[in-house]
């Protein structure tokens, strides 16, 4: 009675310790099929991949700038420029010098006791033909007189002498003009005419003569008008 006591506890531990190995292998067999499946329907990792970065390219060189545009020159036609005299030449230094002319031969007086052609009975040595006899030779004296300058001395108190003109001294040009002009009671010099020229000389020495200024021609101490002939030597300078 007492065995089987005894022997029944045996057979009780020893079926519990049964079901606790048959439950510890499947649930060690039930996590290993979860792992399998889960591990199959994991999705596969993707290798990596080694992205390399290049730099980014260099910009390109700005274009050249635009060449200028050369601005259109409007196209002249040539002018025809008469050709201008010589001016590189050296103005004389010698003023050209007025002729002077010899006087002319003043006929001799007749001697005290001789007559002259055309007299009267009872004039004067140095008369007048012409005059009446016992005249003083006072009258009003005339508005006008003509003579050259070599004859009349008139006094120039104004204005320069002729000078050449470039054109003149490039051709060498020399000689004897021949100039008449007017000579106011006043002294001014009015109303010149060439009467023989020279050569691009002309208007330069009416001008030089317009331009002078003399002491007014007095006869009987009354100033007259003179148209004087002026003889005007020109002569390159040495």
């Amino acid at each position: 009675m007492f065995d089987n006591i005894t022997a029944a506890p045996t057979k009780t531990r020893r079926g519990t310790s049964t079901l606790v190995s048959l439950l510890l292998h499947g649930a060690a067999i039930g996590l290993a099929v979860a792992f399998t499946y889960v591990r199959a329907h994991m999705p596969k990792a993707e290798a990596p991949v080694d992205v390399v970065f290049r730099p980014p390219p260099p910009p390109p060189p700005p274009p050249p700038p635009p060449a200028a545009r050369k601005p259109k020159t409007p196209r002249q036609t040539p002018k025809i420029v008469p050709k201008a005299p010589s001016t590189q030449l050296v103005q004389p230094k010698e003023l050209p010098k007025l002729e002077e002319k010899p006087p002319e031969d003043v006929p001799e007086l007749p001697e005290e006791d001789e007559g002259v052609e055309g007299g009267v009975e009872g004039g004067v040595v140095g008369g007048v033909v012409g005059g009446s006899v016992g005249g003083t030779g006072t009258g009003p004296p005339p508005k006008r007189i003509e003579a050259e300058n070599s004859v009349i001395k008139l006094q120039r108190i104004a204005g320069r002498d002729p000078e050449y003109t470039p054109q003149a001294l490039e051709h060498e040009v020399q000689g004897t003009m021949v100039v008449k002009c007017l000579i106011t009671i006043d002294g001014g010099v009015h109303n010149c005419r060439v009467l023989q020229g020279l050569p691009f000389m002309d208007r330069a020495v009416v001008s030089a003569l317009e331009q002078q200024r003399y002491k007014p021609y007095a006869v009987n101490g009354q100033p007259v008008e003179v148209d004087l002939t002026f003889r005007i030597r020109l002569q390159l300078p040495q």
